[in-house]
């Protein structure tokens, strides 16, 4: 048998590269540019969140040690991990090697919203005849700071920095604790906005209504929201202004963790996983 990690991947039909130098090889061959375009874009949206702080240019001993490394500092690596959404995007999302970190001491487990829940709170807003909204926070893990030691030597894909010490600033994903430092962050906001974790689901925000007669809800599966309330449009515009975050796919309820919502003719609103189900079928 073929080793796995040299076996070629796909999702939805689309070959997917293993890193940043396949990706271009990838380009070549299909005479397009979707994979370097997914690199810049992402490679830019780092620079906008100030992800890194730049220590210089790296020098390194005949051993290969960095020897200008900031005090106290761990050097680690960082890789692209690519794929392609249900819709043919193509994304690139860098990701650091948070297993060169240090075990913490302390719990970073952060929950997301379960499935029965996610069915609950979809009931009540039938019930309660409120809209239903879905939203992904974009960069999510990036409006969190991390507070780990730790910096990488930048490879090609940083461009000009290429062979410079970035210094970590924000909780990049696949360091140990980034998930629980966005946990935080949108917990934080959510409850600056009035909203209560549930007891029986703390990933179930819910705010009671001004005249106490039904609860408003916000969901959240790491950067994704479902958001189930009488003007769910008035939460997006305060996320977006007050809280600056930068939100995509926000509008009525069509698409959500891997299921497509549709109402039959008869009002019910029907979940399946149809276009996913296809999508896996033309990869064959």
């Amino acid at each position: 048998m073929r080793k796995a990690r040299t076996t070629p991947g796909y999702m939805f039909g689309y070959r997917v590269p293993k890193d940043y130098k396949e990706a271009m090889e990838l380009d070549k061959q299909n005479g397009n540019s979707k994979w370097f375009d997914a690199v810049e874009l992402e490679m830019a949206q780092i620079r906008d969140y100030n992800v890194f702080k730049d220590g210089g240019k790296a020098t390194f001993d005949n051993h290969k040690k960095v020897t200008n490394a900031p005090t106290d500092h761990r050097k680690i690596r960082v890789h692209l991990v690519f794929a392609v959404k249900h819709d043919g995007r193509h994304k690139a999302r860098l990701v650091a090697s948070g297993h060169l970190t240090p075990e913490p001491v302390e719990s970073i487990y952060s929950g997301a919203v379960t499935k029965r829940s996610l069915r609950l709170v979809i009931f009540l807003s039938k019930l309660n005849e409120l809209a239903l909204w879905g939203a992904d926070i974009g960069n999510a893990y990036l409006e969190a700071f991390t507070d780990e030691l730790i910096f990488v030597v930048a490879g090609p894909e940083f461009g000009k920095l290429a062979g410079h010490i970035l210094i970590f600033l924000k909780a990049l994903y696949g360091l140990q604790s980034s998930g629980l430092q966005w946990a935080e962050k949108i917990h934080d906001v959510l409850k600056d906005m009035g909203y209560t974790p549930s007891k029986a689901d703390g990933c179930v925000c819910m705010k009671k209504s001004k005249d106490s007669t039904k609860y408003f809800y916000i969901t959240v599966y790491v950067d994704d929201l479902l958001i189930a309330h009488e003007d769910p449009a008035s939460i997006i515009k305060k996320l977006k202004e007050k809280y600056n975050f930068k939100i995509k796919g926000d509008g009525n309820l069509e698409y959500h963790l891997g299921c497509e919502y549709v109402l039959d003719p008869d009002g019910t609103l029907a979940a399946s996983p149809k276009k996913y189900i296809g999508k896996i079928l033309e990869s064959y």
